[in-house]
């Protein structure tokens, strides 16, 4: 890497930077023997910001939010009648009811198959969390 050094001239710095170097390599700044910046070309940067966007999770489907707002929206009348046990919503409807968030699912897919669905906890704070599949194996 090759390394530049910032000179002071009256509350400006100056640099000469050699363009087609700095194409090839990154290239360290530097002001008092300490670092403060690193120039890389710019096919490294673009690579680095398509890396960081592929890294970002995607945003949950569409169906699944709707579930999770229709499960916010039946919360007060599911705690009346539900207090403690799991429900599983799709279409905006309670569809399956239980004790425990694997034996409604095995219910739900049972009955409908792979569908998007919320399955949660009827509990004053419900945590955040999803589960989505990511794969089907066909045999």
């Amino acid at each position: 890497m090759k390394t530049l050094t910032l000179k002071e001239t009256s509350q400006r710095y100056l640099v000469e930077i050699d363009q087609a170097a700095l194409a090839q390599e990154p290239t360290l700044l530097e002001t008092g023997g300490r670092p403060v910046a690193v120039l890389i070309p710019t096919a490294e940067y673009n690579a680095f910001r398509t890396w960081l966007t592929m890294r970002q999770a995607p945003a949950a489907p569409v169906e699944f939010q709707r579930e999770v707002t229709a499960f916010e929206h039946l919360k007060p009348t599911l705690q009346e009648h539900h207090p403690g046990r799991v429900v599983a919503i799709h279409g905006g409807q309670v569809i399956a009811i239980g004790d425990d968030k694997m034996a409604v699912l095995d219910d739900v897919t049972a009955k409908f198959g792979p569908i998007p669905c919320y399955i949660e906890w009827v509990e004053p704070e419900t945590p955040r969390r999803a589960r989505i599949s990511s794969a089907w194996v066909a045999q």
